[in-house]
Formats: structure tokens, sequence, C-alpha cells
């Protein structure tokens, strides 16, 4: 029996449609599957960003001639030792000035509040804004690790997710590009392509995070120095903030951007605040952004709006630790879905040079014996 146009379109809609529910209703099941096994879920994820960023180092101490897991185990080492150490100097930074900081912070918000009172525009008072800001500061300040916290529920879980994570990196470390040729062996893909699609992954994730850390010292250190010599008694601490907070795109430089003003307003001056922040403005906005982009190149470019997109969504989906994650992710899976299309195009390619013989085949088939060269 026959269908009619209508018909077939009605039939496609419909299947579509089904097949977008169930696309969605996997996606449902995946997010709640991790949620409950984000205990081991979370450690591996930041086992993994990590691991891309330390293996390039075992693999030369391996080419001096060092066994493998010996320098994993070296390269481990190291990196938990500067960890401690950088933890320590933040903690140490904000802990020893915290009075003055609540301090500068109350005093800046009193008169923002004051200006704004003055304006007709009615606020919370100057204690309620600071309580929610420091609530938003301890959120922010432990990046990665307040998801990990948020995730796995207590303090002692978070040590045992801690040991976890670098329990996993080490294994990683240790046995990475084994690990790596057998994920690539397993994308039902031709094994050459598989390859590439987990290096075009890995060397863009390398490369994200690489610019955002080397951009965000750069940025970190001018807006120290800046606040010096606005005269802000607290520009070493502005500084570790602002190093902090940069591996949350935009929500942690609105933050650190806020924290800045509001202690320069509240030490300084509404002058040295609304100075300050010029100079925040224009570093984040502009030299993080060309350092970033001299550094990743051509192979990351995103669009700002598919960058702000990302990370609003992974926050939504999984806080701190996606907003993080977010457009490295997007970044790794555009490189990807670049490299299918121009496998897939290969393919096409090589069907459309089989096709010519194939019809003389045909031909032959047709009329007589065909002769093949």
């Amino acid at each position: 029996m026959e269908t009619s146009p209508g018909g077939d379109t009605l039939r496609r809609a419909g299947a579509a449609a089904w097949s977008w529910l169930g696309i969605v209703a996997l996606g449902a099941v995946v997010v709640l599957a991790l949620s409950a096994v984000a205990g081991l879920v979370v450690p591996f994820v930041v086992a993994v960003v990590v691991a891309v960023l330390l293996v390039p180092l075992v693999d030369r101490l391996q080419a001096r001639g060092l066994p493998r897991a010996l320098g994993a185990l070296l390269v481990l080492a190291g990196f938990v030792g500067v960890l401690a150490a950088v933890t320590w100097l933040a903690v140490a930074a904000v802990a020893s000035q915290w009075s003055v900081v609540t301090g500068d912070l109350r005093a800046g918000l009193a008169w923002a509040a004051g200006q704004l009172d003055d304006l007709g525009i009615d606020v919370q008072s100057p204690a309620a804004l600071l309580q929610r800001g420091l609530e938003l500061a301890g959120t922010l300040a432990l990046g990665p690790a307040s998801a990990v916290v948020g995730a796995l529920g207590s303090v002692t879980s978070f040590l045992i997710g801690t040991g976890i994570a670098l329990f996993l990196l080490f294994l990683l470390l240790a046995d990475w590009h084994r690990l790596t040729q057998w994920v690539g062996r397993r994308l039902w893909l031709p094994a050459h392509v598989g390859d590439g699609v987990v290096a075009d992954a890995v060397d863009s994730l390398r490369r994200y995070y690489l610019a955002l850390t080397l951009s965000s010292v750069v940025v970190a250190l001018v807006i120290t120095l800046a606040a010096w010599l606005l005269g802000v008694p607290l520009a070493l601490a502005i500084g570790v903030v602002t190093l902090v907070t940069s591996y949350v795109p935009y929500l942690g430089a609105i933050f650190s951007g806020a924290f800045a003003v509001l202690v320069a307003l509240g030490a300084a001056g509404p002058v040295e605040a609304v100075v300050l922040l010029l100079v925040v403005l224009v570093v984040q906005n502009l030299v993080q952004t060309v350092i970033q982009a001299k550094l990743t190149g051509d192979a990351l470019q995103l669009h700002p709006i598919v960058t702000f997109c990302a990370t609003i969504v992974g926050a939504a989906l999984a806080g701190i630790l996606g907003a993080s994650l977010a457009v490295p992710a997007v970044a790794a899976t555009r490189r990807v879905v670049a490299r299918l299309r121009d496998h897939r195009a290969d393919l096409q390619g090589q069907a459309d040079l089989l096709e010519p013989a194939d019809l003389q085949v045909q031909a032959g088939q047709g009329s007589g014996p065909a002769v093949l060269g």
C-alpha cells in the first residue's frame, strides 16, 4: 500500500521525536549513574586532567633512561609537593590577613550600600551582603576541591577521594600510552583514526590548561602589582584569589574582580577602586585573551558565546568542577568532530574513485567480457 508524502513526513518526524526522547532518557540515566558513583568519578576525572598535564614530564624522564614507574612516582611526589606549598601559601596569605580582609570588605560594602541608598535603591545590609560573599568565597576559593567535597559529602570522604585520585594518577602516569592506545582501539573506528581521536582530545586539554595557567599567572601578577602601586594593603591576597579563581571561566573572573574592587574600596577609597577595576577589566578581558589565543593557536578557537554557554551548562550539571572542565571539553569535542568529519570525507573520496571502475565492470557484464587492466 502506497503512503502519501504527508504520511512519510509524519512518520519521519515521529521517529526523530522518539530518537531524541531516547537520547534525553539515556543522558538522564548516565547522569544519575555518575551521581551514584561520584565518589569514584570525580577523583578519576581530576586524575585524568592532571595526568594529561604531567605525562610529558614522565616521558622525558623515561627518555633519559629512568624506569617509567619510578619517573611517575617522582613526578607525582613533585606535584603533591608543589600543590601543598601553593595551598599553604594561599591559605597563609588569606588567613593571616582575614580580619583585615573582612574589615575592608565590610567598609567597601557599607560605602556602596550608602551610595545606592542615596539613589533610592534599597539593598541588603552590608553584613548580610558580606556573609553571602564569604559563603561564595569559600566555595570558589577551593575551586575543584569544593566540588569534590560537595560530591563526597564530608571531610573524611574528601580525604579518601584525594587518596583515590592520587592512586589513579600514579597508574595513569605509569601506563599512560598503553591506556590511551586501548581507548583508541575501543572506539569502533579504524586504529589510526581512534588513536588520532584520543590524541586530539589529550592535546586540546593540554593546550587549554597550560595556556590558562600561564595567562592566569601573568594576570595575577599584573593585578597584584597594580594593587600594590595603588596602596591597597591586601595586594598578595588579591593576587592569590585572582589566580585560584581563574580556573573557573567567567564566574571566577567576576568573583575575583569584585573581591579586588571591594577590598580597594574599603582600604584605599573610591578612586583607587575605580582604577583597579579598570586594570582588572583590561587585564582579564584583553591581556589574558591575547595570551591564551597566542598559546593555543588555531587549534582551540572557540567563540565567546560557546565558551559562556558551556561554562553555565557545566556549572549547572556539575558545579564548580563542571564549570572548570566545560570549555576544554568543548574544545576537545570540536577537534574530535573535525577529525571524524575528515575521515568520513576520505571514505567518500575513496568511494568516488572506485565508482568509475564499478561502472566499467557493470557495462562489461551487460555487453560482453570486459578487459580489466
